[in-house]
């Protein structure tokens, strides 16, 4: 009897013609996002790896509070807010380690 064969997250970005990374982001936006930012994901509202800079930095409730703005913020307004949080998880992940 043959062990369950279970594809890499490369093998299936090859099989369907994308890049791993943006696997790996997709998985975080099922994760750890709210419904209505995987339906935005998936309906290419905001860029995958956008999606996934709001999954990891906001809950669920305020993650549906910027998703009700998108349409009123210009690019360079959600570029700017989502430039702040991506700055705010990434001094978060530094400070954590040092605390170690």
């Amino acid at each position: 009897m043959s062990a369950p064969i279970h594809s890499t997250m490369q093998q299936l970005a090859d099989s369907i013609g994308v890049s791993r990374r943006l696997m790996f982001q997709a998985a975080a936006v099922h994760r750890y996002g709210c419904p209505e930012l995987v339906k935005a994901a998936h309906d290419g509202l905001l860029a995958m790896k956008h999606c996934e800079t709001l999954a990891k930095a906001l809950p669920h409730d305020e993650q549906r509070e910027f998703l009700a703005e998108v349409p009123t913020m210009s690019n360079r307004q959600r570029h700017d807010l989502l430039a702040i949080l991506k700055g705010d998880m990434l001094y978060r992940a530094r400070a954590a380690k040092e605390v170690r």
